[in-house]
């Protein structure tokens, strides 16, 4: 019986890598490194989740670092071979440095959906990287694990994310209250792919 199904080039070489506990390379960008993120990367996604405005909108970080990053150790070994994806670190290609997080996620609001998220570091905002990182994530979700759609959720307060959102020209947005928040789902399908 099993003999008969497929198996992915891809895939395996993805889970090969996650075995042996190297981090998966997502996309290269124009600008940016989108891959795994390692426990290295902990300290400085922590900085930035914990920097002012970012928990507004965003899930919060555990509340020390010593938390985090047990948490992050769990995710790192389970999520991203359960899901075979989930949200990933952002690296300038220049430098090297930790410039954000971006990926994908189950929605908890959404039923069987999946949801794209970003983050970028405040000292790095109004550079192109949200939209350029998100492309990347879009190419992945559609061209890589063959989603036929990814949803966003973007606060209404949220502006720059609701900019971001429009600029990647979704195929349509809605409005939805949750937990007394106002938010705009928006919708990407299959064939608005973009190579990064």
């Amino acid at each position: 019986m099993w003999e008969d199904m497929e198996t992915d080039p891809a895939f395996l070489e993805r889970d090969a890598c996650r075995k042996a506990g190297k981090p998966v390379e997502i996309a290269h960008t124009k600008r940016l490194i989108l891959r795994e993120t390692v426990l290295g990367d902990v300290p400085e996604l922590y900085r930035i989740g914990k920097e002012p405005g970012m928990e507004t909108y965003l899930k919060p970080m555990q509340p020390t670092l010593e938390e985090e990053t047990e948490f992050m150790e769990a995710y790192i070994r389970f999520a991203y071979s359960f899901y075979d994806f989930g949200l990933w670190t952002i690296l300038e290609q220049k430098t090297g440095r930790v410039v954000g997080r971006a990926g994908l996620f189950p929605s908890e609001i959404l039923n069987d959906a999946v949801e794209m998220g970003y983050m970028i570091a405040s000292e790095c905002q109004r550079q192109g990287y949200a939209r350029e990182s998100a492309e990347a994530v879009l190419w992945y979700a559609f061209k890589v694990l063959e989603l036929p759609e990814v949803h966003l959720l973007a606060d209404m307060q949220n502006e720059a994310s609701l900019r971001t959102a429009r600029a990647l020209g979704p195929a349509g947005s809605a409005m939805i209250r949750q937990e007394g928040r106002e938010l705009v789902h928006f919708l990407f399908p299959c064939a608005m792919s973009r190579v990064p």
